[in-house]
């Protein structure tokens, strides 16, 4: 399930001195932060207009300062919902490894019999399990230049993996041993391949049992080269939860700094408002 993203972009009272004129101020910065300038204005009347425009810019400062000391703050609020998705994802992550492991079954040890590969272009493979024959052959790639590529994907011409699985595995297990069986024959043939380009033998005493040995972690099957699906899916999904939980811990702990922060700020900018409003009443036009 997906998590909600709560970063976004937080409002900068240092911007507001940015502003050209005639711009409208920024969220949540009152109107009269805007600089009114005439040219009529005497020097008092100008210095005034300033210290009005500071003066809103730091109510502006005040404002997010008195509320980041109060128990229902807007960044408290976030780390609220943050802790929420935090958990949804633990939960999530404990699902995945309470698992059950299913029982093995293993399948028979019927050889693989009339191994052969070839290299000439296309690159070729054939074998045979019980009834069935299995060729492979690849498809001829070409490259930007305009010249063939080898080692290109290798395409199933016949033989049917489903068709090995013997008549004792459960119905509900069949789907996903067919999945298994398919393509543990293509990484079968690959390998077969790619030991004829390498110039190394082919496997002598391979069986049926070789291509689906029972994987103790989940119960599953492991494939020709000890790769189990099911297990690296769930890894995969483990990496992901993990990734999405460290996420969300960083933007909940950089809400909690940007809380401290303004909190921090509280002191200054009431000094900063009483330094101004002082200034205002020195030109006989009190706040």
């Amino acid at each position: 399930m997906p998590w909600p993203r709560f970063r976004g972009k937080r409002n900068d009272p240092a911007a507001a001195f940015d502003q050209p004129r005639g711009e409208t101020p920024p969220p949540g910065m009152p109107a009269s932060a805007r600089p009114v300038r005439r040219a009529s204005d005497s020097p008092e009347a100008s210095r005034l207009a300033q210290l009005r425009q500071r003066r809103a810019l730091v109510d502006f400062d005040l404002e997010q300062a008195e509320a980041a000391t109060r128990p229902d703050n807007p960044w408290q609020e976030r780390i609220v919902l943050l802790g929420e998705s935090l958990a949804s994802v633990d939960r999530d992550l404990a699902a995945l490894g309470a698992l059950p492991v299913e029982p093995p079954l293993p399948l028979p040890p019927t050889p693989i019999t009339d191994i052969a590969a070839s290299v000439a272009e296309p690159a070729s493979v054939r074998f045979t399990i019980g009834n069935e024959r299995f060729l492979f052959e690849e498809e001829t790639d070409w490259d930007q230049r305009g010249g063939p590529r080898i080692e290109g994907d290798l395409q199933q011409r016949t033989g049917n993996a489903e068709a090995l699985i013997p008549a004792t595995i459960p119905p509900e297990r069949r789907p996903a041993l067919a999945r298994h069986l398919t393509d543990s024959v293509i990484v079968f043939a690959v390998d077969l391949r790619d030991r004829a380009l390498n110039s190394e033998p082919l496997p002598e005493s391979a069986s049926l049992a070789d291509l689906s040995q029972p994987c103790p972690e989940c119960g599953g099957w492991r494939d020709w080269r000890g790769t189990c699906e099911v297990c690296a899916q769930r890894n995969w999904q483990g990496q992901q939860l993990r990734a999405e939980r460290s996420r969300l811990e960083a933007e909940r702990l950089q809400e909690e700094q940007d809380r401290h922060k303004w909190a921090e700020r509280l002191p200054i900018a009431r000094r900063r408002v009483a330094d101004i409003d002082a200034e205002i009443a020195k030109l006989g036009d009190a706040p």
